[in-house]
């Protein structure tokens, strides 16, 4: 006769096992359903996922018009990178199609906690590609070519439900506009916050979310050297973090990420000397390895990196109508290991995300309306 486990030995394994599993796994009985849609428990599997679940690269696809109800569908292209075998990672693509509209067109991505911002001409979309879940948000006439966006919340009081969710925006470039302004998802309320904040420059480099905490790389108005800028939601202000001397100058690529789930990482690619450096941020910079270029120089945006437990970093990397797949130990060369033929269609914005079972903050009440 089978023993029941207890309950809360069923959760804390349940709380391990990956996101699309879990998504199966809701339909197994209403007892694994009522857990597995709980705040709490999203909570706490969305922590032990965030250093150990595949990550995805996500690219806005071409707007298809159906012949039969002469409506436009806009797909999104998740690429999956799975490492069950570090020697032989697999790459795997399918397609997501959030919703229906007409004339779309994804300026930018934004990410945080398995949530995409996807950023067009007249509207914001807040959508899961795994749950399948999107939210439409319009903020009027904007120019996307200056404006800079970051999702996350308050991160002293880690949010129980989607609903405590924010999103920032500010302008680039050279734009008169100064304001900051704050949406929070549970109101529907966009709030201009009285901050002084130059601006970057240009649009940034690379951008990532941890904690609740939006992180941006680029030139800020008025510095002589790239910085790393940040948004605390709970004060409501950017703060700034200079980067290791080493990684400053114009002949370096930087890119953003999170190393072990729970730490700001820095990844920088010096043209002059061929060379990639990891760092980390504990409690000031370290250095972790440094390895040599790929046969090509990096799209910072696009790059995405972290290290298994045998101390390798992973690259994957996205060319024209490509994603290849480096390994690399310390002082190595990257080895390609996979490469993955795309079509050329495939275009525009794209992130890298870690999949979750947070639902689209406000998607219930913008269904009903």
């Amino acid at each position: 006769m089978a023993t029941e486990l207890p309950f809360d030995l069923m959760e804390e394994i349940l709380s391990w096992v990956p996101s699309k599993s879990l998504k199966r796994f809701r339909y197994t009985c209403k007892q694994w359903k009522t857990l597995i849609s709980d705040s709490s428990f999203i909570k706490k599997h969305l922590s032990n996922m965030r250093c150990r679940e595949q990550q995805f690269t996500v690219f806005n696809d071409v707007t298809l018009v159906s012949p039969v109800t002469d409506s436009t569908t806009v797909s999104s292209v998740c690429v999956g990178i799975d490492f069950d075998d570090l020697n032989e990672p697999r790459l795997n693509m399918h397609a997501f199609e959030p919703l229906l509209s007409s004339s779309l067109s994804v300026k930018n991505m934004y990410h945080c906690d398995g949530l995409l911002l996807y950023v067009m001409r007249a509207y914001l979309l807040v959508l899961n590609p795994l749950l399948k879940q999107g939210r439409w948000i319009k903020y009027g006439k904007m120019d996307h070519s200056l404006d800079a966006y970051g999702l996350g919340y308050v991160s002293s009081n880690r949010p129980s439900c989607g609903d405590d969710y924010k999103m920032v925006r500010f302008r680039c470039g050279k734009s008169k506009d100064s304001s900051i302004k704050v949406y929070e998802f549970k109101t529907n309320y966009w709030k201009v916050i009285d901050n002084i904040f130059d601006g970057f420059l240009e649009f940034p480099e690379s951008t990532v979310c941890l904690k609740g905490i939006p992180y941006w790389i680029g030139y800020v108005k008025g510095k002589t050297c790239k910085t790393i800028e940040s948004f605390d939601f709970s004060k409501e202000r950017f703060e700034t973090l200079f980067l290791p001397p080493s990684a400053n100058g114009s002949s370096n690529s930087h890119s953003l990420g999170v190393f072990g789930g729970d730490k700001l990482s820095l990844l920088h690619e010096s043209h002059v000397t061929g060379k990639i450096q990891l760092w980390v941020m504990k409690k000031h910079w370290s250095k972790l390895m440094k390895i040599s270029t790929p046969e090509f120089s990096m799209c910072p945006r696009y790059s995405s990196y972290f290290i298994e437990k045998n101390g390798k970093l992973v690259l994957s990397i996205r060319g024209r109508n490509y994603i290849k797949v480096y390994i690399a130990e310390k002082d190595d060369e990257c080895k390609n290991v996979e490469t993955l033929s795309m079509d050329l269609l495939i275009s525009g914005s794209g992130c890298y995300y870690v999949p979750s079972l947070l639902p689209v903050p406000g998607f219930d009440v913008a269904k009903r309306r």
